[in-house]
């Protein structure tokens, strides 16, 4: 059954219409394959994903610990060159937290789909028994001292998932190994 299923695909190849079928089959594939690369590529200039996680932070240095649920938001905005990572953390018991990170994109490896970012904060003052302080400090692994100065890390966000609509992605941080679940906002529609 193999063999007759061989013979009647080489003879297909062989004739005329068999070649014709096989390049306008290559053509197709090729295209397909085009515009897919090319629908990833002129996206990846401009991304805006918004993100939201429940929280569970503790107020460092309180005894007995307490423990506040909180909603942790993280905004990520890449234009070209630019990046924007900001953090806002809400909380019952505390006002509004709001850092925001900017700078630029050092490299792209479309590869893995990882952005090298290089950012800073400028100094910040902090409210007392800031919540989003500690939860920074450990996420980048710098020391109190660095917050009151202001601050330059260096960043990696990979772009784990899409989905096919373009509206959810899944974001990996490192060197902190953080996964968040994000929405992707059209540049259009983003300001």
């Amino acid at each position: 059954m193999s063999l007759l299923m061989h013979m009647k695909i080489r003879r297909l190849l062989q004739s005329k219409r068999g070649k014709l079928f096989f390049v306008l089959s290559f053509l197709l594939i090729t295209f397909i394959v085009t515009s897919v690369l090319n629908r990833i590529a002129s996206t990846h200039n401009v991304w805006h994903f918004d993100c939201h996680a429940d929280g569970y932070l503790s107020h460092q240095g309180e005894l007995p610990l307490t423990v506040d649920k909180s909603n942790l938001r993280l905004t990520l905005y890449i234009e070209h060159n630019q990046a924007e990572l900001t953090y806002r953390v809400e909380s019952s018991t505390h006002d509004l937290e709001t850092v925001q990170l900017s700078g630029k994109v050092e490299e792209v490896h479309m590869g893995s789909f990882t952005y090298h970012l290089a950012l800073s904060l400028p100094p910040t003052r902090w409210q007392d028994n800031s919540l989003l302080r500690p939860y920074l400090q450990n996420e980048f692994g710098i020391t109190a001292s660095h917050f009151m100065d202001g601050f330059s890390i260096s960043q990696e966000v990979q772009v784990i998932d899409l989905d096919d609509t373009f509206t959810r992605g899944t974001l990996k941080f490192l060197p902190s190994n953080n996964v968040w679940a994000c929405q992707l906002i059209s540049p259009n529609t983003a300001d």
